[in-house]
């Protein structure tokens, strides 16, 4: 009876509509709750004070600001034009995104169940039904919820995107023979490479998947072959390259193109990833406990005997190896464990991060993971005379451990969601998790503050926020945004001495106009005017393109009776803000006009 279900099942599955439909739907549903979450963390430097995307087209500014990445801030400066900062509009896109990559995922299974290596497999017989459970786990599936609710983190599936879309030509290629898909597969790798770095390995990945099923076809040339990989290799420099032109050779650190910004040696990053990867393995087969931020709190590994390292490098090692002795028996276990890896490898190897924990990092390998279990399931065993499965009816437990799944996954991403939805919840259950952790202590308290400013004048807020904050500072002297907060929050409750003690520890830890701003308006209310428009004027050197350093000149030297700076000075705020509705800035203009005039 449950077999006859499949097959129906797998004869509908056969219109690629409704596979493209199922797999629309499964992530509309998980993703339902997710169009309001606030931006978070860094949405703010990446999209909300990001001058360069805020110009659309001008490349120049988004090659400045981070040319490896341009295609993603391309992408958001397109976003920004649309919808400002509205956060839905943000968030309809990366699920869009997510939906592509589930259908993307969803093709290349049904690729490569039609290789001759699967041939008289019953993976061929039920490909529909099973590429379509597999792509509806994929966008279902919890531990993508960094990547797709969090909004900056689209750099992690528009980078899916183009090394997904880079595996299904290929394979097109391998089949078909065809040139133009062997220049689709070049277009988007360097594509993807400019969208994110990790995707570096689509040529490692590419050559896996040659190897694997194309070595033995016949039909290509060893020269050809060779050639073809040559120029797929080729690519690899462009990330490199890109830092050698932008920040030219580091003599004393030969290797800064390859790391981050962070003064973590290389080692005891590799020996801490060594337990986050077996953490990120535990919540592939069981996301429960997902934190969204580890911020020095995860335990860090200085050799690999502290923290148990060297048992979890034993225990990579033996799957690295189960993965060579699958091989033989089952080729796509070996595929999803190898393409787990190989999408891990740039950020959880020695390429020094300065976050060692994102759960973003998973979006790819995710579909690793998948493949990976189809592969258990489908596990081969070969007898004296007919080819038998390890489980008596692998596609029945399939589709029912899918059916099972599924909704749970569903369910998960769901409540995750909802913990993403207010800014202080989603804080609240990371200082929970990750209770040293000085970023998530400053970010509650910033969850707070906001909410005091955007009209909920409860003191009570002010009272937490402070709390917060003094608490990320004892954890971490040198946070200066925690410092520049507190400035802040001194100056909401009319402290001023404190607010500007607080805006100096900032501004010797960093240039901040925030922290600036903060004490200029200290400044004014003491009386101290001279001071205040120091401290703007120092805050403009800082960032001449925000809005309120700009408006607070103008307003200071409005009230100074200096109307030709005055006048300069809102005019300037007006050009920084034209596409916002400036009523109360513009009558002041057209009072300093008036002034001017007589």
């Amino acid at each position: 009876m449950v077999l006859k279900a499949v097959k129906w099942l797998n004869r509908k599955l056969s219109n690629i509509y409704y596979a493209y439909g199922l797999v629309a739907f499964f992530a509309l549903i998980a993703y339902c709750n997710s169009f309001t979450v606030p931006f978070l963390l860094d949405d703010f430097g990446s999209i909300t004070n990001n001058y360069a995307i805020q110009k659309f087209f001008d490349i120049a500014a988004l090659w400045k600001f981070y040319a490896n990445r341009i295609v993603l801030y391309f992408n958001f400066s397109i976003n920004y034009l649309i919808h400002d900062n509205g956060v839905e509009g943000y968030h309809i896109t990366n699920l869009l995104i997510h939906i592509l990559n589930g259908i993307l995922f969803y093709l290349i299974l049904k690729r490569l169940f039609s290789l001759p290596y699967f041939k008289g497999k019953l993976l061929v017989r039920y490909s529909n039904v099973i590429s379509v459970f597999a792509a509806i786990l994929f966008v279902v599936h919890p531990i993508q919820v960094n990547a797709v609710t969090y909004i900056v983190q689209r750099t992690a599936s528009l980078a899916s995107t183009f090394y997904l879309l880079a595996i299904l030509c290929f394979l097109n290629y391998r089949m078909r023979d065809k040139w133009l898909q062997l220049l689709l597969t070049f277009i988007f790798t360097v594509i993807a490479m400019f969208t994110k770095e990790n995707t570096i390995t689509i040529p490692f990945t590419l050559l896996l998947l040659e190897l694997m099923f194309f070595l033995k076809d016949g039909k290509t040339s060893p020269l050809k072959r060779i050639l073809i990989f040559l120029l797929l290799f080729a690519t690899i420099p462009i990330i490199p390259g890109t830092n050698l032109l932008l920040k030219g050779y580091s003599q004393s650190d030969p290797d800064v193109t390859f790391k981050a910004s962070t003064s973590m040696d290389r080692f005891h990053y590799f020996y801490t990833q060594l337990n986050v990867i077996l953490l990120y393995i535990r919540l592939c087969f069981m996301p429960l406990g997902q934190n969204f931020d580890y911020s020095n709190d995860f335990p860090m590994s200085l050799t690999i005997w502290d923290n148990y390292s060297y048992i979890a490098f034993f225990i990579l090692v033996l799957i690295g190896l189960y993965s060579i002795y699958a091989m033989k028996r089952n080729r796509l276990v070996s595929l999803g464990i190898m393409w787990f890896f190989i999408g891990l490898s740039v950020e959880s190897s020695f390429i020094s991060i300065k976050d060692v924990y994102f759960e973003h990092r998973l979006y790819f390998p995710c579909a690793g993971f998948i493949i990976f279990l189809i592969g258990m399931i489908f596990y081969e065993r070969k007898g004296k005379n007919k080819q038998r499965y390890i489980l008596r009816n692998p596609i029945i437990t399939f589709v029912l451990l899918s059916i099972l799944l599924i909704p749970l996954y569903t369910g998960l991403t769901l409540h995750r969601n909802y913990i993403y939805s207010d800014s202080i919840r989603l804080w609240a259950d990371t200082v929970c998790k990750a209770p040293d952790s000085d970023r998530a202590h400053n970010s509650l308290a910033t969850g707070y503050l906001n909410d005091y400013d955007e009209g909920k004048k409860n003191t009570e807020y002010l009272d937490l926020a402070e709390l917060e904050f003094k608490k990320a500072i004892d954890m971490n002297s040198k946070n200066s945004t925690a410092h520049t907060n507190l400035s802040k929050v001194y100056l909401l409750k009319e402290d001023y001495q404190k607010c500007i003690t607080q805006a100096r520890h900032a501004l010797a830890l960093t240039d901040s106009e925030y922290a600036q701003y903060n004490m200029g308006c200290a400044y004014k209310k003491l009386g101290k005017t001279k001071e205040a428009l120091k401290a703007f004027h120092d805050g403009y050197k800082f960032n001449n393109r925000s809005g309120f350093i700009v408006e607070a000149l103008g307003e200071t030297y409005h009230e100074m009776s200096d109307y030709k700076n005055a006048k300069k000075y809102y005019e300037e705020y007006l050009e920084i803000n034209k596409r916002f509705d400036n009523k109360e800035v513009e009558e002041k203009l057209e009072e300093v006009n008036r002034m001017l005039s007589k």
